[in-house]
């Protein structure tokens, strides 16, 4: 009789672990793109469940170079649970979604900055990235399209050497004027590579020109 009324209640005990395990609330998190054009936003959606309506979710970025998260917004579950939350990333950042102690697993979302090059006069260009952190003291190679072999040439390195402020915060425009000779009317652009963009953003190509 004991040993019946011990395996009734293990069972017991077990059962409702299993019913404890299968209600623990869960987050899921995406970011949608996971790569954006400096200045550009993504959306961050997930789901609660079990679907909760009405529950305040908490979007939080790691940007680079900082060690803790920080809010970036905080949204409510629809009828199925869902929620979604437009960001727009400055830096390569990590985001998680937070509702009361569960958390969701990270997203990373990477950002390119916006690279222009602008034909000032025969032979004189200039450079300029925009980005959300000053880039002085990285180089541009500038390049030029060869026709016949139908491939960019490496022509000069370009050092970015002022930054300024932009519009909005915390946006920083840094540039450069240099000069190269290179055949008139040939196509030419600018490469920040990956090794010159890194830690916090990823490689980016300007916009082609006339030389």
């Amino acid at each position: 009789m004991r040993t019946l009324i011990a395996m009734t209640a293990t069972a017991v005990g077990v059962l409702a672990a299993t019913a404890g395990a299968a209600t623990q609330d869960t987050l899921s998190l995406a970011a949608t793109p996971s790569l954006v054009v400096y200045g550009k936003t993504t959306v961050l959606s997930g789901t609660l469940a079990p679907a909760k309506a009405n529950q305040n979710v908490t979007a939080q970025g790691q940007e680079c170079g900082k060690p803790n998260y920080a809010k970036v917004a905080t949204v409510k579950t629809t009828s199925t649970g869902a929620f979604t939350a437009t960001v727009t990333p400055t830096v390569a950042t990590n985001y998680q979604a937070r509702q009361k102690a569960t958390v969701s697993s990270t997203v990373a979302v990477k950002v390119k900055p916006v690279v222009q090059l602008t034909r000032v006069a025969r032979g004189s260009f200039a450079a300029k990235v925009t980005a959300g952190q000053a880039l002085t003291g990285k180089i541009v190679l500038f390049q030029r399209y060869a026709k016949l072999k139908k491939r960019w040439l490496g022509v000069k390195k370009v050092t970015l050497t002022t930054a300024t402020a932009g519009t909005p915060k915390p946006t920083m425009v840094t540039s450069a004027a240099f000069k190269s000779k290179v055949a008139l009317r040939s196509r030419v652009r600018l490469i920040l590579s990956t090794a010159q963009a890194t830690p916090c953003y990823v490689s980016a190509t300007s916009n082609i020109v006339r030389a």
